[in-house]
């Protein structure tokens, strides 16, 4: 998907990352989804110190692709059940409609390697 529309939340993306999630989606207001992700973003390194952030792109026809990279699989996982802060569950909560249809790919071994390497 060619996404002119992009930006990273937390960290971005990070080739020490030992795991990626990709998540490719259809959305009725990419911007608000936008949005919903930086704000989560924002709140998430106290209660998922596994992510080290994401990025996040539009494809202008309601298509989205979102990347979130983890330190391990095994951490990501173990934290997917936890119980989250009031603040960030509305935010989930107004997010999950926006993000209709969800397709996930799970890179379990990425090889990351920015431009500047």
């Amino acid at each position: 998907m060619d996404c002119p529309d992009a930006t990273t939340w937390l960290g971005g993306g990070s080739d020490d990352a030992g795991f990626v999630q990709i998540m490719e989606g259809h959305t009725t207001d990419a911007q608000r989804l936008r949005e919903l992700m930086i704000a989560a973003g924002d709140k998430l390194p106290g209660v998922r110190p596994e992510i080290i952030g994401g990025t996040f792109g539009s494809a202008g026809d309601g298509g989205y692709v979102e990347a979130v990279y983890f330190t391990t699989e095994s951490e990501a996982r173990a934290h997917e059940k936890i119980t989250v802060p009031d603040d960030l569950r509305s935010l989930f909560e107004e997010e999950g409609p926006l993000m209709g249809e969800v397709d996930y790919f799970d890179l379990r071994e990425p090889m990351l390697v920015s431009a500047s390497r």
